[in-house]
């Protein structure tokens, strides 16, 4: 019987961006694969314990995000290189996310959120005696100090560089297991069908449905592909929760050469139905692709996180960078024209590669591990 069996697991996560989320329900999955008689509980930090707070957080985020990246990134710069214990956010949400902790009274707390990981941590340092085991899902390719706390026993993480960036800064290796972004099994796909002289691409916005290029530039590429030197392109366009774009793409001058789609549920099929994803470097988005084997087209990014993973895809090779939609549009010419057979070939066999080096499915064994090795302490 696994040690798992009967155990409570909180899961904390929150609602900046859908990876976070999506990182939760995984691990959710890939415990239950393993041990069906387990109590898991998935919570937003913020929710289990200043509620009020949650709406104005997300939207204070959105807006930031949107409108002022420069001062995003200046926070984001700041958390990335100073040790956590200077950042007094989580002071705000502790006291309250500890007394949910304890009238749970959970075997293991797992965060895919790092003042989530912050709020634990000081509720660990608070109470004396009182020892759940922590663990800390990374949902991005980054070693920012903002995710690395003392009282952190165990640390899943996306690369094998972030592993090695991590015992840099004083982690024990047998603390780091790699697994990737950790997303639902369902995207993972071992053989993938491709159709010679045919390229068949995604577009997708990122969790809040928008997108990287205009809807001018859609409205091109449906007029580009209806043309003898487009034909070989197969293009969807997901619009997901972006209702006035899907609208105006399906209804008010709607597209001739381009399905388009609005919020779906099979994310998954339909990756493992296209060659190569138009979209924004999410850490969840970024692993659904390498799972599906889709290399990416991304814009040079703006956002700290988002410049991280840009930076992998690049370094890996599992993707293509445009500077602005006129470097795009020469992109698509050269894939349709055949161009460039040669680096999707080569962009598709770094994936292959890169999938042999991460273990995601090890995480219920590197869970039952950790358990293991403290069962006493609590």
């Amino acid at each position: 019987m696994s040690i798992l069996s009967g155990k409570t697991i909180l899961i904390l996560t929150a609602g900046f961006g859908a990876g976070h989320v999506s990182a939760a329900n995984a691990i959710k999955d890939a415990i239950l694969k393993n041990e069906e008689n387990v109590n898991i509980v998935i919570r937003n930090f913020i929710d289990a314990s200043v509620p009020k707070l949650n709406k104005p957080m997300v939207k204070f985020y959105e807006q930031n995000t949107k409108y002022t990246p420069e001062l995003y990134n200046c926070y984001y710069y700041l958390k990335k290189s100073f040790s956590s214990k200077y950042d007094i956010a989580h002071k705000v949400y502790t006291p309250k996310l500890s007394k949910f902790i304890e009238d749970l009274n959970p075997d293991l707390i797992i965060s895919t959120f790092p003042l989530a990981a912050a709020c634990v941590n000081n509720f660990r340092n608070s109470d004396e005696g009182y020892f759940i085991p922590a663990a800390t899902v990374i949902t991005d390719v980054v070693d920012s100090m903002e995710w690395i706390f003392e009282n952190t026993e165990l640390y899943f993480v996306p690369s094998i560089e972030i592993k090695n960036r991590f015992m840099q800064r004083g982690i024990s290796p047998d603390k780091v297991e790699v697994v990737g972004v950790p997303i639902s099994s369902k995207f993972r796909v071992e053989n993938k069908e491709h159709f010679p002289g045919k390229y068949r691409i995604i577009i997708l916005g990122g969790g809040r449905g928008l997108f990287d290029i205009s809807e001018d530039f859609m409205r091109w590429i449906d007029e580009f592909i209806s043309t003898e030197e487009g034909k070989s392109l197969e293009v969807t366009i997901v619009t997901g929760t972006n209702k006035k774009l899907y609208d105006n793409l399906t209804e008010k001058e709607p597209l001739q050469n381009i399905k388009v789609l609005g919020y779906v549920n099979n994310m998954d099929e339909l990756l493992k139905s296209h060659d190569l994803m138009m979209t924004k470097p999410g850490g969840a988005t970024l692993f659904e692709a390498i799972y599906t084997k889709t290399p990416l087209m991304v814009k040079i990014p703006r956002l700290g996180q988002e410049i991280e993973n840009g930076k992998f895809i690049i370094d890996k090779g599992i993707g293509l960078m445009y500077s602005d939609e006129k470097d795009l549009r020469e992109i698509l010419k050269n894939i349709a024209s055949g161009k460039s057979d040669s680096i999707l070939s080569f962009m598709n066999h770094n994936i292959e590669q890169f999938r042999q080096t991460i273990y995601p499915e090890n995480i219920a064994l590197y869970l039952e591990r950790l358990l293991e090795k403290y069962e006493n302490h609590k």
